[in-house]
């Protein structure tokens, strides 16, 4: 059961901007208060001491919100604004708004609607700003604000993995924030000839020579081209891009593909890293496997979760895979292995060969 506050809200599911004036004013009843706009429109204004859920709204990040495979506190933006929810979302209502919050039983899932059932699913008391952020800021401006400067914290999906059948027992609701799992050691093999890494992998000769790496995708502004000029024969690209979300990584898609097929044709290996190796290369990584080897996004991302689970591209260059999934018009296919996570798509991908990218997984050496 909900524990009880001294005032609520009526008992339907929109708010007006003077009630939730009405209770920042007097504190009653309390309340987290959640921007469900994308960041851009969230630094621009939003209320004072919102917590920021920059989700892009793609069904595929809606439906493993909706499902309860990406967990709330994990979309919240900022370490301590997740602390701030996961100590109050019990005790407090949860008041969702957007630019121009309207009906939810129209039109396509949004990140508010798909939100406020969650949250719902997990026993929260959650309204939303009839309305929306532009109604309560003609109301009050006074209690609205804008970022002083550009966040650095990271938008990153550090939690958004498929939940093991046999960890899902022991959750009570999906506001439990996942684990960050790094059981696989980098550089982590992604095909034969395709590893996945970081800054310390790159600057480790006896690794790269124990996996006969001979090209280098570098995925960072700053990190050094370690060895380009020791004369070993290791052919080197920079793509000089920082883990943000104003960042455009897609810009660099073609140019990166190409590199790593080279590497391919040559029968060299290649390492793709950036700092952490959870987030750019691994962007680089799934627009790779998107257009080679044909996987829609869901697959490609299942694909290398299965050989490095806490992997974290930010919501920022998810949003530009959807964009190069359309591009590519690649969709899902039909799964008949019936299980979670899917299995038969995996192996499809790992023993055939795609009629246009002359890649053959398991005949590669």
């Amino acid at each position: 059961m909900m524990p009880s506050v001294a005032c609520t809200f009526d008992p339907e599911m929109y708010i007006s901007a003077m009630e939730l004036q009405k209770a920042i004013l007097t504190g009653e009843p309390p309340c987290l208060i959640v921007d469900c706009r994308s960041a851009a429109d969230y630094a621009m204004a939003h209320i004072k001491g919102a917590l920021s859920v920059p989700i892009p709204a793609s069904v595929i990040m809606l439906r493993r919100l909706a499902n309860g495979k990406m967990s709330v506190p994990s979309v919240i933006r900022g370490i301590e604004n997740r602390e701030r929810f996961n100590r109050h979302w019990k005790t407090h209502y949860i008041v969702l708004y957007d630019n121009n919050t309207g009906p939810m039983d129209t039109g396509a899932p949004s990140v508010l609607s798909t939100l406020f059932r969650r949250l719902q699913q997990d026993g929260c008391r959650v309204v939303c700003v009839k309305g929306g952020f532009r109604s309560f800021r003609a109301l009050m401006p006074e209690w609205t604000e804008s970022d002083s400067a550009e966040s650095k914290d990271e938008l990153s999906l550090d939690n958004l993995r498929i939940t093991p059948p046999s960890e899902r027992g022991r959750r009570d609701s999906g506001l439990v924030r996942d684990p960050s799992p790094s059981d696989t050691p980098f550089p982590v093999e992604i095909l034969p000839y395709l590893f996945l890494g970081n800054a310390k992998n790159a600057a480790d000769l006896v690794a790269l020579k124990r996996h006969k790496i001979k090209y280098v995708l570098n995925v960072t502004p700053n990190l050094p081209n370690a060895f380009e000029d020791a004369g070993l024969g290791i052919k080197y690209m920079k793509i000089p891009i920082q883990d943000h979300w104003s960042q455009n990584l897609a810009t660099f898609f073609p140019e990166a593909i190409a590199f790593i097929d080279e590497a391919r044709q040559k029968r060299k290996s290649i390492l793709v890293h950036c700092l952490a190796g959870i987030s750019r290369s691994v962007t680089i990584t799934l627009a790779y496997l998107m257009q080679k080897l044909s996987m829609p996004l869901n697959d490609a991302y299942d694909f290398v979760r299965t050989r490095k689970t806490n992997i974290s591209p930010n919501f920022n260059f998810m949003g530009q895979l959807m964009d190069f999934e359309r591009e590519l018009n690649l969709t899902p296919h039909e799964c008949t292995c019936h299980l979670e996570p899917c299995e038969c798509r995996t192996l499809r991908f790992i023993t055939h060969a795609t009629p246009d990218s002359g890649i053959d997984v398991d005949h590669w050496t």
